[in-house]
């Protein structure tokens, strides 16, 4: 197998930077407008290990609206990364999913990223739909501490 070059390594981790981060970002406004996850926003990262591009994360975030336990407060992580073997695998996490990973390149066609942007909205919605009630709510008087 011939090793991947460096350049082209980067160009495929920019190119999936920039579709994921479009992918989230077109789940932004249905989950900023119902009220969902007012604060919800999209960042992204590279990696890299001696000079070498190895894996680009893009993450949505909610930091106010996701239960206490939610640490990350995380409600999507896309991950892409080469491994030492030139081997790619996407990582995909959603808020109280377990992680799924699979093999890359995922196919060209627009459908696949549609298809992963729908898989991800209904895991949220199924998570909001699921969510606790805040801890504390100001309409009620709080139990006393014995």
């Amino acid at each position: 197998m011939t090793r991947l070059a460096p350049e082209e390594a980067t160009r495929i981790l920019n190119g999936f930077q920039r579709d994921a981060r479009a992918m989230l970002e077109q789940l932004l406004p249905a989950l900023r407008n119902r009220g969902f996850y007012p604060d919800a926003s999209v960042d992204g990262w590279g990696d890299s290990r001696g000079g070498r591009g190895t894996a680009s994360t893009v993450v949505m975030t909610s930091p106010k609206w996701l239960k206490p336990l939610d640490k990350t407060k995380q409600l999507a992580r896309l991950r892409l990364e080469l491994s030492e073997s030139d081997e790619w695998a996407l990582v995909v996490c959603v808020v109280h999913q377990p992680d799924l990973r699979e093999s890359w390149p995922a196919s060209a066609d627009p459908k696949w990223w549609t298809d992963l942007r729908e898989r991800i909205r209904a895991q949220i919605l199924e998570y909001h739909d699921t969510k606790a009630p805040p801890a504390e709510d100001p309409d009620t008087e709080a139990e006393p501490l014995i």
